[in-house]
Order: structure tokens, then C-alpha cells, then sequence
């Protein structure tokens, strides 16, 4: 099995590592794709692909983030199309691409969220404002990620220094409840198909309120009750999400709500914290996958 790993970064970046070597190990091939790369083509009605350095891959695992961009997500799109599994596609990928679609889904799948607002100008923040209670709110871009473009907003004046720095009217902004650190769990679940391979507790560092590992540099592994778990599953399917890192944050009277999925996680702070082989495993339902693709049915 030829496993293609579809990343704008090169080997050294994590991931794309310890998927490479987890290949290995288990007897297949990954190989490094990098969207400019690609050549999708639509000819004569159907459509073909060539990748420039490498051969036609197995099974594809986009890797590229919630800032993917409309080319890449085109070419995720042109694989599937050419006949190659995907995992996760693309449709999945173009609602996790984005805070509020992801918002807009599992709500309607009845899943907790954070009450949020999309706003697009000042005169709609402050309505967004009233509407949640009162300052502080939390202000996010919508394909913000690793806690970039995250704040917290105090003030009217800091909502004008927000609306002019952060906003982008063609996507407009996330204006969230404030969620205190003081006494909450950040959780990070890690699904895979349908089960949570590994989750991890995250503390905000002093005097901020984002707990992204990125930020925070260090989780503690915990083992999940069967009610938080069953959360994080419903929200990747929810999604159509198979490999999902999923954001949950339980408040201190014990109320979870859905923060985000992300369809491309990484994992090297919850293979850290759990030691669990996370890119092994990923490796393994790849193989399970295609075996599933290329089952041919006798009926």
C-alpha cells in the first residue's frame, strides 16, 4: 500500500514524519505530495491526474490544515474524483475549514456549542455583544488555527481595534460567550473512525484563556468517561470527519460544549502525553480502509 500524505511541508515536520516512518514499519509506502505538485485535468469529460515526482498513491491523507485553500482543496477534490480514497474528503474538509459552518452542523445534529454570532461589521459586534451578556466575548477569525487569530474582547474600544485588524468581510468574524479558564477542562480528543485512540487535558497558560498545545507546549493524557467520548464521536460523524481532533471544553458545573473539530490534527503532544503510537494506528485504518474500497461485493 502507497499511502499519499498530501502536505505543503517537507519531512521534517512532524506528522509527515512519524506517518512516513509508521508506514514503513508496517511494511507499505508513504509518499510526500505537495499540492503545487499536482495537475488536475478534466479531459474529454472525465477527469485525470498527474502528480509531478510521484506515481498514483492507494489512499490519500490530506494534511494541510484549517487554512487550506481553495486550489488545494480542489486537488483533495480531483482525487476523489480520479478514483483515489480519501480520508477525510473533501466535503468534510470544506465545513472544518471553517469555525462557523463546523458550528452551524453539529448544532443542527443537536450537539452542545458555544453560543456565537457571525458578525461582518462594528454595528453587528455590538449587537453580538448585548446579545451574549456583555463584555468579555471571544472574537475569532474563521479559519483561525493553533490559536492564531483568537482574542479575548474587553471593551468597545478593543472592538473597534478588532474590526479593523481581524475582520475580513468576505468571511466575517466569530464573536463567542466568554469561557473563564478558572475552574473549566480543555479537552483533546483524538477520533479515529469511531472510536477516541487518545485524549489529553490542556491548561491555558497564566493570564490567557486559549489552551491550544501549540501555545501551552505540554498536555496531561487522560482516559475519557463514556459521555465525553461518545461526544467527541458524534461530532466527527456529525462532520463526516474519520481522522478528527476534536475540541472540548467542560465548564466547572460539568457543561461540555464543542470548541472545534479540526480535520487535520496533529499529534505529537498527544503522543507525548499518551504514549499512544497515534501515526501507527492512523497507518492501520488506512489499510482497513482500502481494504473496504477494494472489497468487491457478491451480491
Amino acid at each position: 500500500m502507497v499511502v499519499g500524505i498530501l502536505s505543503v511541508r517537507d519531512e521534517s515536520y512532524h506528522p509527515n514524519r512519524r506517518l512516513m516512518e509508521a508506514a514503513s514499519r508496517s511494511g507499505h509506502r508513504a509518499a510526500l505530495i505537495h499540492t503545487r505538485d499536482c495537475l488536475p485535468a478534466i479531459a474529454g469529460g472525465r477527469a485525470g491526474l498527474t502528480i509531478h515526482g510521484c506515481g498514483r498513491p492507494d489512499i490519500l491523507l490530506p494534511r494541510i490544515g484549517a487554512t487550506i485553500n481553495d486550489y488545494a482543496l480542489g486537488v483533495v477534490r480531483h482525487f476523489e474524483l480520479s478514483g483515489v480514497p480519501v480520508i477525510n474528503g473533501s466535503g468534510a474538509i470544506l465545513l472544518a475549514r471553517n469555525k462557523f459552518l463546523s458550528l452551524q452542523v453539529l448544532a443542527a445534529a443537536g450537539l452542545p456549542v458555544p453560543d456565537t454570532r457571525l458578525v461582518v461589521n462594528l454595528r453587528g459586534f455590538h449587537d453580538a455583544v448585548e446579545a451574549l451578556g456583555g463584555y468579555p466575548v471571544v472574537a475569532k477569525m474563521p479559519s483561525s488555527r493553533q490559536g492564531s487569530g483568537v482574542v479575548r474582547v474587553d471593551s468597545p474600544t478593543m472592538t473597534e481595534f478588532v474590526m479593523e485588524n481581524l475582520q475580513d468581510i468576505s468571511r466575517g468574524l466569530l464573536v463567542q460567550e466568554y469561557m473563564a479558564p478558572e475552574g473549566r477542562k480543555d479537552i483533546r480528543a483524538f477520533v479515529l473512525g469511531r472510536q477516541v485512540i487518545g485524549a489529553m487535558e490542556l491548561r491555558p497558560n497564566p493570564g490567557d484563556f486559549r489552551s491550544n498545545i501549540h501555545l501551552t507546549g505540554v498536555g496531561k493524557g487522560v482516559t475519557l468517561d463514556r459521555g465525553l467520548s461518545k461526544l467527541a464521536i458524534r461530532s466527527a460523524r456529525a462532520m463526516g470527519i474519520e481522522i478528527a481532533g476534536i475540541d472540548i471544553i467542560v465548564e466547572e458545573d460539568g457543561t461540555p460544549k464543542i470548541i472545534e473539530v479540526n480535520y487535520a490534527p496533529g499529534f505529537r503532544g498527544l503522543e507525548e502525553a499518551t504514549g499512544c503510537d497515534i501515526a501507527s494506528r492512523i497507518i492501520g485504518y488506512a489499510g482497513d480502509r482500502l481494504a473496504e474500497e477494494t472489497c468487491i461485493s457478491p451480491f
